[in-house]
């Protein structure tokens, strides 16, 4: 931007958003302006954000180096486990992974040299033994210390861990009040109903004024940052660039002693299914499904700015995120498969709850970080594909320096708003996703695949 806003709006306290509200009030540039970060929630962490759970995987295992380099950065960041650093008051945990494909694909492969790669040039702190391949069955085995095995091939790594999801944000939120003061203020209760447009002054374009919440009332702004998660699509024409798509968790109970004997047993991740397990914490264990999700289109009514300041109110099928239905019967059948291949002996186990988790997916998985090419004032901090949280300590400062134009041109390139719109939506292509495409979460809601208490 030419000037710096002295109004600026943050849509959606999750990730994205609290990252990046945390990076303007450190910024010199941004210290006359006021900020608003903004969320449906009625109190925040909201409970149905993809950003709130028990914990979330920080691996940097990527086959592109870009995505590597950034967890890296950011794990520095976690490990400061002092009461004020990201990592402390139990927030983060060291844990080892193995992660493991069912055929030879290439992903973690490329992965593997990637992560040699980086720690030789010093842009990935892990000691070179610390990355091993596990050639066969038999090697996954013995480094899952559970007694079974999820994939033909894989590689180990130590450098990874896992965060305590709900206790981050809430930290993100304290740390923003405390270092922000009296120019930042968090509103809950403030759905958005639709952004806001007008004429720019003295062109023939428009302007994102700000946005109109569900009550009635009207919020200005300078600048708009529209960080919804999986909600952006309902408010903003994205063209099939990111939709919104349910991801699948489950969570066992297991025993205080399972609790005390698993404390050495490993984050597992199966790229070619998509199927990953966190390591049991407060005596539970989580597993869940890194998919194609489900989708749940709606008829939508979506402003679409023209020039001059016109409004074209388009109705469009989209995925709006549903948050009020377990996991469909076949994503339980799912987890519970895994379940049992990484513990034979867990056969009968049932799972206490399950959760659709909803993320803001695009095409190849990278996220759009770029202002938004049909209106003036509107910022995109959006389709992180379920990755943004574990760069949750870095990611706001690179969406500032994308806003101010600074941002490096590896990662410009990357979440730039792509110029050519793929269409309809047709699920991630990263590598690394699992279960069937095009799944209709109201359709699979209902479909009598087991019932739901039958034991494995």
């Amino acid at each position: 931007m030419s000037q710096t806003p002295s109004k600026i709006l943050i849509v959606g306290a999750g990730v994205l958003g609290l990252s990046t509200a945390l990076a303007l009030v450190q910024r010199p540039k941004y210290s006359q302006s006021n900020i608003t970060v903004l969320d449906a929630a009625s109190e925040i962490p909201n409970s149905v954000a993809a950003s709130v759970d028990t914990s979330r995987v920080l691996r940097a295992d990527y086959a592109l180096k870009a995505y590597t380099k950034l967890v890296s950065e950011s794990q520095t960041l976690w490990g400061d486990q002092s009461v004020d650093g990201w990592g402390g008051e139990g927030r983060y945990h060291d844990a080892k992974l193995p992660g493991t494909q069912g055929h030879v694909d290439g992903y973690l492969e490329e992965s593997l040299e990637n992560a040699k790669d980086l720690a030789r040039s010093g842009d990935y702190a892990v000691d070179l033994r610390g990355l091993r391949e596990l050639p066969h069955r038999e090697a996954i085995a013995h480094a899952t210390l559970t007694g079974g095995a999820s994939g033909d091939f894989g590689y180990y790594n130590e450098r990874c861990g896992w965060a305590d999801a709900e206790k981050c944000v809430r930290y993100a939120i304290r740390t923003l009040q405390r270092r922000g003061g009296d120019r930042v203020s968090i509103k809950t209760n403030a759905g958005v109903r639709k952004l806001l447009y007008a004429p720019a002054d003295g062109a023939e374009s428009t302007r994102c004024t700000g946005i109109e919440l569900h009550d009635g009332s009207h919020v200005f702004a300078d600048l708009v940052i529209l960080a919804a998660g999986a909600w952006t699509p309902s408010l903003v024409d994205l063209e099939g660039r990111a939709a919104a798509t349910g991801q699948v968790l489950a969570y066992l109970p297991i025993t205080e002693h399972e609790q005390r004997t698993m404390g050495s047993v490993p984050i597992y991740f199966n790229v070619s299914r998509g199927m990953f397990m966190v390591p049991p914490h407060n005596r539970e264990l989580k597993v869940g499904r890194h998919g194609f999700g489900y989708q749940n289109p709606m008829k939508v009514s979506i402003p679409i700015p023209n020039p001059g300041g016109d409004l074209q109110f388009v109705e469009k099928m989209v995925s709006v995120p549903r948050t009020d239905l377990p996991i469909p019967l076949e994503a339980e059948k799912a987890c519970k498969e895994f379940l049992v291949e990484l513990f034979p002996d867990w056969r009968n186990r049932q799972f206490s709850k399950t959760r659709v988790c909803w993320y803001c997916d695009t095409p190849t998985g990278d996220f759009i970080i770029d202002y938004y090419p049909r209106a003036t004032g509107l910022f995109l901090a959006t389709g992180d594909s379920g990755h943004a949280f574990k760069i949750l300590p870095i990611i706001g400062e690179k969406v500032v320096d994308a806003i101010d134009g600074n941002l490096e041109p590896e990662y410009r390139e990357l979440w730039k708003w792509k110029t050519n719109a793929p269409g309809t939506f047709q699920g991630t292509n990263d590598g690394t996703r699992g279960g069937r495409r095009d799944m209709i979460l109201q359709t699979e809601a209902r479909t009598p695949t087991q019932p739901r208490e039958t034991h494995l």
